[in-house]
């Protein structure tokens, strides 16, 4: 082991340390758990968490983890006005990237947090934990989708119409819905 990567682990140590006693008075209370069909996790795991700090409640994170568990996205995280800026926010990242060792991901970052996310940035990369770029609209939230879509349950409806479809009988069938109904449009 090199000098740099002694002096590298210690000042990470001393970040891990520092942010590990600010997020010892932040805790995470879950208030839901679920992941419907629709959501941009789905068939991963979306929560909402309330944030509280010495029992008070202070605000609350919706954040999901796709099904692949290799992401976090962060969809809202709200602190209320009066413990702003006392490292609430830094610390309930802290505790999500201790808990879940993924890379954490916004999804749509308001301009008025850009502030908030570059110092979350830095701090969270001095202890080695890793906050990617924001995803922004809904192209970027779809290719980031697909890396996760093989594993999306069929519904049993779509799978019974694409097994008829797939059946020696499917012509006939066809033949005969569009002799009484006229043409469909689809296939």
């Amino acid at each position: 082991m090199s000098i740099f990567q002694q002096v590298q682990g210690s000042f990470r140590r001393r970040a891990a340390k520092n942010l590990n006693e600010r997020a010892g008075r932040v805790h995470l209370v879950n208030r839901r758990q679920e992941s419907p069909r629709g959501n941009f996790v789905f068939p991963g795991t979306d929560y909402l968490d309330d944030i509280e700090v010495y029992g008070h409640r202070v605000g609350h994170v919706d954040y999901g983890v796709n099904p692949l568990g290799d992401r976090l996205y962060i969809n809202m995280l709200e602190i209320d006005p009066v413990q702003q800026q006392k490292g609430t926010g830094l610390s309930v990242l802290w505790q999500l990237w201790c808990t879940h060792q993924v890379p954490i991901v916004p999804l749509y970052q308001y301009t008025s947090s850009d502030g908030f996310w570059y110092r979350a940035r830095q701090r969270l990369a001095a202890a080695g934990a890793v906050l990617e770029p924001e995803l922004r609209g809904q192209e970027q939230m779809a290719l980031e989708q697909e890396r996760w879509q093989h594993l999306v349950p069929e519904p049993e409806h779509e799978r019974l119409i694409r097994e008829l479809k797939a059946s020696p009988e499917w012509p006939a069938i066809k033949a005969r819905m569009e002799a009484e109904y006229g043409p469909c449009d689809k296939d």
